[in-house]
């Protein structure tokens, strides 16, 4: 949807309230409008956007311009009811949520991670932020600023931030999404998905879907940077009853899973260096730890294959020596003797 500009708008649209639209902060005014929308215009009447402006001190024109802001960038469900006249769909905000400080901070705390591993412009996580921050307390409203402004940095990917909107809200309201993905091997496909879960995976900074693709008929998970168009349909499903995304990642280091990967018993042994780093933590669910003599530490995991597993253990460099299995033991030592090969190259080149 587009919102189309009256031609006796532009007339409202002066030199000053150019300059001070410019001044205004344009998420905070995105979120006005959107409010308004969805308040007085989740009607079938909607509201005419003569009464946003008039509500937000904004010209009708710049009004519209944030309609289509809010339609096209933010892929919020925009309907027009008549000429000049909008609103949002009633599902797609949430009800009003009351929180305590500590429920505040917490939710706070989990942004704060997903802006940290951010590394591209996400408007979801600035305009969460600006919400959260009207529950919070000086001076931790002020951290928040500084957040978004961090995130703010990052350059825009809006065709992610287009696709995570329709995969979520075909999730949350049971809607088969249609999506053209591009996998890391093999050729590019179309299918029917019915999402089940969305996961993130710290490591990779990235979103997966899990969900249960119509052509194959079963589980199969989804990078959401690798799905390139995403189309919600209006067919329904139903998440099954036994379908358990913490059974189905029990094994999982990242987010293959035991149903499609073999899994492999990796014992690992920690020298007395890095030995409390690692206590200091739970890994994995299935970890199993063992204290050494020589004050070093021995862990045992139980994952999905060992290519997930693999950086984490190659992160940890000299302080770690794999045990088992054997094809992981061979792989980092290759990867290990690749680097030295490639540092003492480089040393020979420069002199060093």
């Amino acid at each position: 949807m587009t919102a189309d500009l009256p031609a006796d708008d532009l007339a409202d649209d002066g030199p000053a309230d150019d300059r001070a639209g410019r001044k205004r902060d344009r998420l905070a005014r995105l979120l006005r409008v959107a409010s308004i929308l969805y308040s007085a215009g989740s009607g079938e009447q909607g509201v005419p956007v003569a009464e946003i402006a008039r509500l937000t001190g904004m010209t009708t024109r710049t009004v519209y311009r944030d309609i289509n802001a809010l339609d096209e960038e933010l892929a919020v469900p925009i309907f027009q009811a008549g000429r000049g006249r909008y609103g949002i769909e009633r599902k797609y905000f949430l009800p009003p949520l009351h929180l305590s400080v500590p429920e505040a901070i917490v939710l706070f705390l989990a942004a704060r991670l997903i802006a940290r591993w951010s590394d591209e412009y996400d408007q979801a996580v600035v305009s969460a932020f600006t919400k959260l921050a009207d529950l919070l307390p000086q001076p931790i409203a002020r951290h928040v600023a500084a957040t978004m402004l961090a995130v703010g940095e990052h350059s825009p990917n809006e065709p992610f931030t287009r696709t995570f909107a329709t995969v979520a809200r075909g999730w949350s309201e049971g809607r088969v999404v249609e999506i053209d993905y591009e996998s890391s091997e093999g050729p590019r496909r179309s299918t029917r998905v019915r999402p089940y879960f969305l996961e993130p995976d710290a490591g990779l900074r990235t979103v997966y879907l899990i969900g249960f693709d119509e052509t194959p008929g079963a589980l199969r998970t989804f990078k959401i940077e690798r799905i390139r168009s995403a189309t919600l349909t209006t067919q329904r499903y139903e998440i099954p009853e036994e379908f358990d995304p913490d059974r189905f990642l029990a094994h999982s280091w990242g987010i293959w899973s035991s149903e499609g990967t073999p899994t492999e018993e990796v014992r690992l042994r920690f020298d007395a260096s890095v030995a409390r780093r690692v206590q200091e933590a739970v890994w994995h669910r299935s970890q199993r730890l063992v204290e050494l003599p020589d004050g070093g530490v021995e862990l045992t995991f139980t994952v999905a294959g060992i290519v997930e597993i693999r950086p984490w253990i190659l992160s940890w460099g000299d302080g770690v020596e794999v045990l088992s299995p054997v094809s992981l033991r061979e792989s980092v030592a290759a990867s290990v003797a690749a680097a030295a090969e490639l540092y003492q190259a480089v040393a020979t080149r420069t002199g060093d």
